[in-house]
C-alpha cells in the first residue's frame, strides 16, 4: 500500500516508505515484518482494518469510490492496459487498487502515479483475513463499483461482496476466451457481474454463448495511442538501434511477452533460431521476465544464439516506441491472447507482426501485407516466411507501411477506447456517504 499523506497511523507511513524508493524495499520490508511478527496476527489485523477507518478523507472530494481488483501488477499487456483505463478514469472517480497474487509488480510504480492506494494483501495478511480487509476497505471508503480483471478473488467471493454491499456495481475486463482460462470463471460469476467487457468481438460472443446475458456482455476493442505516442515519425530509428546496442545494417527479430508458457518464449527461439543460423547480420531484441527466464536464455545458449540476444527483462513504457523502432519484425508465438496490445503497438509503429492465429490477430494481420499468421499448433510455420524478409528491404519496407495504415484503417485508437470505458463507468453523482447498501 502506498500513500502520500503525512498524517496517516504509523503503519500507513510504514507502507509508504516501501513505495518511495524500490531499491531499498526489501530491507524495509524485514525490518517492518519483525516489527509484526512480534504481535499476534489478530492484533495486526485489527490494527490494518482500523487504519481504514482512521484514514483521512478530503469531504470535499465529490468523486464516488471504485476498487480495481488485480491478481498483480507487472508489466503485460493486461496491466498496461488497465493503468491507461486508470488514468482516463481518476478526474471521476476515487481509486484504490487490490492485488491478490504473489508476483512480479514491475508496473506498480505507473499505478502509484495515478493512486497513492495501492494494497498488495499477500503481503499485508493472511488470506483468511482478506475478505474481511476487502470490506473494511470498501465500507470505510463507500465504494460505488468494482473494477475486476482476472481476479481470481474476485470470482470466488463477489457473491459475498454482494451480499454485504447490495448496491455495488461490478465490472470485469475479460482478455481472452480460453475455455479453461477467466472466461470460464468470469461465466461462473455472471449473475453476479453486473457488466463483462470484452476486448473484441470473439470474446463477447463467447461469454454470450456461454450464458451471459447479451445485455450485459460490452464490446469496447483495445486501442493504441497512433497519433502521439505510437508514431514512427516522433522516434529516431538510428538512436533507436543505438540504444539497444544494435548496429543499424542488422536485421533485428522481436519479441515482447511474459516469460511464461501462454506466452512461449521458447516457440519464439524455436522460430528464429534457423534464420540466424543462415544469415549473420539477424539479431534478436526480447522484452519480458517471468517463470520462464532460465530456460529461455538456456535454450538460446543451447541453440549457440546467446551472442546475439539482447535479453531486457524490462523497460520503461516510454521507452516502448523505440523498442518497436529498432525491430524489423516481432514475433508472437502466443498460445492464449485476446488482442495482444503489443500487436497494436508495433504495427502501429510500423513495425510488421508475425503471430499465431490466437484471438482476433487473424483479423488484423493480413498475410504477406503487414505481418504473417500461422496455426497455434505449428508456430514454426512463420520461420521461412519471416526468412523471406531478411535482405529483402524493398519487401521490409511496403510491409511497414502497410502495418501502419492497418492500425490507422481499422480506428484502432487509444481515444476512442477510452472514452467507451469512461461512459460505460460514468458515474452517478451521489454525496459520499449517502450510497446505501
Amino acid at each position: 500500500m502506498t500513500r502520500s499523506n503525512s498524517s496517516l497511523p504509523p503503519l500507513h507511513l510504514a507502507w509508504t516508505a516501501l513505495a518511495k524508493s524500490w531499491s531499498d524495499t526489501k530491507d524495509k520490508w524485514r525490518r517492518l515484518m519483525a516489527r509484526l511478527q512480534l504481535r499476534p496476527r489478530a492484533a495486526v489485523s485489527r490494527e490494518l482494518f482500523s487504519a481504514l477507518a482512521r484514514s483521512p478523507r478530503d469531504d470535499a472530494d465529490l468523486r464516488p469510490h471504485l476498487l480495481v481488483l488485480v491478481p498483480w501488477l507487472p508489466i503485460g499487456g493486461a496491466e498496461v492496459l488497465l493503468a491507461n483505463i486508470l488514468d482516463s478514469l481518476k478526474a471521476e472517480w476515487r481509486l484504490s487498487i487490490v492485488t491478490t497474487e504473489r508476483g512480479d509488480q514491475a508496473l506498480a510504480p505507473a499505478f502509484a502515479a495515478i493512486t497513492p492506494e495501492i494494497y498488495h494483501l499477500p503481503n499485508l495478511l493472511s488470506r483468511r483475513h482478506w475478505f474481511d480487509f476487502v470490506a473494511a476497505l470498501m465500507a470505510s471508503r463507500d465504494s460505488r463499483a468494482i473494477l475486476s480483471s482476472g481476479s481470481r478473488f474476485l470470482y470466488a467471493n463477489l457473491e459475498r461482496i454482494k451480499t454485504r454491499f447490495p448496491a455495488i456495481l461490478s465490472y470485469d475486463i475479460v482478455h481472452n476466451d480460453a475455455p479453461k482460462g477467466h472466461l470460464a470463471s468470469a461465466l461462473r460469476a455472471r449473475l453476479h457481474i453486473d457488466r463483462l467487457i470484452a476486448v473484441n468481438e470473439s470474446i463477447g460472443r463467447s461469454l454470450t454463448r456461454g450464458g451471459a446475458g447479451s445485455g450485459t456482455v460490452a464490446v469496447i476493442p483495445n486501442g493504441v495511442d497512433y497519433q502521439g505516442v505510437f508514431n514512427p515519425q516522433r522516434v529516431d530509428h538510428h538512436a533507436a538501434r543505438g540504444r539497444f546496442d544494435i548496429e543499424d545494417g542488422a536485421f533485428v527479430i522481436g519479441f515482447v511477452g511474459r516469460m511464461s508458457e501462454e506466452k512461449r518464449p521458447l516457440a519464439f527461439l524455436a522460430v528464429a533460431a534457423p534464420i540466424l543460423a543462415a544469415h549473420s547480420h539477424v539479431r534478436l531484441l526480447v522484452l519480458g521476465d517471468g517463470r520462464m527466464t532460465k530456460a529461455f536464455r538456456a535454450a538460446a545458449r543451447t541453440a549457440g544464439i546467446a551472442d546475439r540476444l539482447h535479453h531486457l527483462p524490462r523497460l520503461d513504457r516510454a521507452a516502448m516506441p523505440q523498442f518497436y523502432a529498432a525491430c524489423s519484425i516481432m514475433v508472437l508465438p502466443s498460445r492464449i491472447e485476446g488482442t495482444p496490445l503489443t500487436m497494436l503497438e508495433a504495427l502501429a509503429m510500423g513495425c510488421p507482426v508475425a503471430a499465431t492465429d490466437v484471438g482476433d490477430t487473424a483479423l488484423i494481420i493480413r498475410e504477406g501485407i503487414n505481418g504473417f499468421i500461422a496455426p497455434v499448433s505449428i508456430p514454426e510455420a512463420l520461420t521461412q516466411r519471416v526468412a523471406g524478409l531478411v535482405g529483402d528491404e524493398a519487401a521490409l519496407e511496403r510491409m511497414r507501411a502497410a502495418a501502419r495504415q492497418s492500425i490507422i484503417d481499422t480506428g484502432r485508437s487509444a481515444d476512442a477506447m477510452l472514452a467507451a470505458y469512461r461512459a460505460l463507468l460514468r458515474p452517478t453523482r451521489e454525496v459520499p456517504g449517502q450510497h446505501r447498501r
